[in-house]
């Protein structure tokens, strides 16, 4: 299994063509020497990554690696939608996220991302410590179960949780092995709160 998670999808898939290529954020593109960090990437130490979800190009002419997002036009994050949300912060009671995805939605989002999964609405089991189950740059699936006066989110339920993991000592993406993760680079084993289809979520639904 490849050590990143670029996912090609046929035309008919959110109007792409078979070249175009999503990716997420945290995914390796390049290297430094290949490419060059352009807009929607950021430089991590010389390798090139994802710092959104969108499509994945080359811009041959700056010779720099490109994420465009799916579309200029914004949509409102609303309660009771699914999205996809990167971990940006966790704390003993709490993990902060950016939402980067409203499922069914292909837009980009407006006003405030910022979004908070509380340790009580991370699972129906009993969670010590969100660190044991989430960590930094974790992109996962979540419900909206409030908006206002501050968006807040929840994982409980089968199909919440992680859907894509990078591993905390190399930053590979780490691939399920039965009850825990492990990264195929450097054999590091993981656990976190992932959802039914870890590794293997369906496109079409996003």
């Amino acid at each position: 299994m490849l050590s990143m998670l670029i996912i090609p999808i046929n035309e008919k898939l959110m109007g792409f063509t078979m070249k175009e290529k999503i990716v997420f954020p945290g995914d390796k593109l390049s290297t430094s020497e290949e490419l060059l960090a352009g807009d929607g990437t950021y430089d991590d130490e010389g390798i090139i990554r994802a710092a959104r979800l969108g499509k994945y190009e080359v811009n041959t002419n700056a010779h720099a690696a490109t994420v465009k997002p799916f579309t200029s036009i914004p949509v409102v994050v609303q309660k009771g939608d699914t999205i996809l949300a990167e971990v940006r912060s966790v704390r003993s009671s709490m993990i902060i996220a950016d939402v980067i995805h409203v499922i069914g939605k292909k837009r980009d989002i407006s006003g405030d991302t910022n979004g908070t999964l509380h340790i009580s609405e991370i699972s129906t089991s009993y969670v010590k410590d969100p660190e044991s189950v989430f960590s930094l740059g974790d992109v996962f699936r979540a419900k909206v179960i409030q908006v206002d006066p501050s968006l807040q989110l929840t994982t409980k339920g089968a199909s919440y949780g992680v859907i894509k993991a990078f591993c905390t000592e190399c930053r590979n993406t780490l691939e399920r092995k039965k009850s825990v993760l492990e990264c195929t680079v450097c054999g590091h084993k993981e656990k976190r709160k992932t959802a039914q289809d870890y590794g293997e979520f369906d496109l079409s639904k996003m």
